[in-house]
């Protein structure tokens, strides 16, 4: 392996492509940008969490080899604008390693990691990989404690489609990052669709009309209460203010048992006439929708 020395923001290497589909915890997409345009400069330069990894890598792929009996080697590959440093390649397989402390049961929930595996993978041209997942503990010990670990092998078939979504999101960002190039002014809503900012743009102004009327709501239902105490208080149960305007008291209802049928029971205790009664019905999907959430006051 050569050990070169690259200027990371000329490439997109694999630490990126989270943080490029906009799952990263750590970083923004339009931050991303404007780093490998050379208007901002990456801070992060390491931290305890990062330097564990590296001090544990070279462990856990030993573990690895030594279980699977293959020769993963840690590589490095740069074709065009796109940078892979893989921890480790074995001419088939690619190894993606991580430490960390939320640790999962199902593949599927390792998202970000799944993300830089995959996109590995398709610039290697390798149909599977492994992902091998170690949990960090408290105390950082470094020493290789194998029920720590948990291996996932991963074939690139099965994610067809998220390997598509990460391929489409790496040419939209080579895209925007041009733009950004072309124009240091560039704004991150500059770099969405029209029909789209457009839009978000009048749902934010309704949003923020009806946030207060949703104040006023909940200051009208605590002054009912209020009023409400002192009509019950007073003895009051209906009176008219001078410009006219009705208030009448409307009492509590009483508490009162009713018989209601407890079809959980009746299925443990009669699960065979339960049974007879069952059909297939089709149950539709939560439909979607989209969420706004507006900025906190300070």
């Amino acid at each position: 392996m050569q050990n070169v020395t690259v200027d990371r923001n000329k490439y997109i290497g694999g630490s990126d492509i989270p943080i490029i589909l906009g799952i990263s915890p750590f970083k923004k997409r339009f931050d991303l940008l404007l780093e490998k345009a050379e208007l901002k400069e990456n801070e992060f330069k390491g931290n305890e969490y990062t330097e564990y990894g590296n001090v544990m890598e070279d462990k856990i792929r030993q573990h690895v080899n030594s279980v699977m009996n293959t020769n993963f080697v840690e590589d490095k590959k740069i074709n065009g604008d796109i940078r892979c440093h893989v921890d480790g390649w074995n001419g088939e397989l690619i190894l993606e390693i991580k430490t960390t402390s939320q640790t999962h049961v199902s593949l599927d929930d390792y998202k970000v990691y799944l993300s830089q595996l995959l996109f590995y993978m398709e610039n290697y041209g390798a149909e599977n990989g492994v992902l091998a997942v170690y949990e960090r503990p408290d105390d950082f010990n470094e020493e290789f404690d194998e029920k720590r670990l948990r291996v996932y092998p991963v074939n690139i078939d099965k994610y067809k489609e998220f390997v598509a979504d990460i391929n489409n999101a790496v040419e939209q960002f080579k895209v925007d990052l041009q733009k950004v190039k072309d124009n240091p002014f560039t704004t991150e809503e500059d770099l969405l669709p029209t029909d789209l900012t457009v839009v978000a743009n009048q749902i934010v102004a309704l949003e923020c009309e009806l946030s207060k009327f949703e104040e006023l709501a909940k200051r009208r239902d605590e002054l009912k209460e209020q009023l409400k105490k002192a009509m019950v208080e007073n003895g009051v149960k209906k009176w008219t203010t001078p410009n006219n305007t009705q208030i009448t008291l409307v009492a509590d209802g009483e508490d009162k048992e009713v018989q209601k049928f407890n079809e959980k029971k009746f299925a443990e205790e009669h699960q065979d006439i339960y049974s007879e009664y069952l059909e297939a019905k089709v149950q539709k999907g939560r439909k979607g929708y989209v969420k706004i959430t507006l900025p906190k006051e300070k």
